[in-house]
């Protein structure tokens, strides 16, 4: 029997709070949150084939984890670069910024938005009966 996958129901969260805090012009914690969407959609895709994610935070290596086992997603490292950097800047003050401009604007949230639509777009979110909001992945 296979184990429910909680990793795409906490995905689908922290894509729906990007919305909101954007709206709220709540800039920095959009940029987090897109950074753990994309993690979990990692982790919950290396859950799927019957492996514990690693504890890390780190985009690039989950995902060279997913390239290992042929499971792709069409996205640049740059952009996973950027939403790791996003994540480890973020974490702890007094380090509170992104890379030289210190605390994030709306252009940062809006990249870092545009990066977890696109992994999103390779998704289908429709949810199964009774399941709230499992992620099922489609990959192209």
């Amino acid at each position: 029997m296979r184990k429910k996958n909680p990793w795409f129901d906490y995905a689908l969260d922290d894509f729906k709070a990007i919305e909101v805090l954007l709206n709220e012009k709540v800039y920095r914690l959009a940029c987090f949150h897109a950074q753990q969407f994309v993690e979990k959609v990692f982790k919950g895709l290396l859950f799927q084939q019957g492996i514990d994610p690693p504890r890390t935070h780190d985009l690039g290596f989950l995902y060279q984890k997913l390239e290992q086992l042929n499971l792709l997603l069409k996205i640049d490292m740059p952009d996973l670069e950027f939403l790791s950097d996003v994540y480890l800047e973020f974490r702890y003050p007094p380090d509170i910024g992104l890379l030289p401009h210190g605390e994030p604007m709306e252009e940062d949230a809006l990249k870092a938005l545009e990066i977890a639509q696109r992994i999103f777009a390779q998704v289908d979110c429709e949810p199964a009966k009774g399941s709230r909001g499992n992620l099922m992945f489609l990959l192209c």
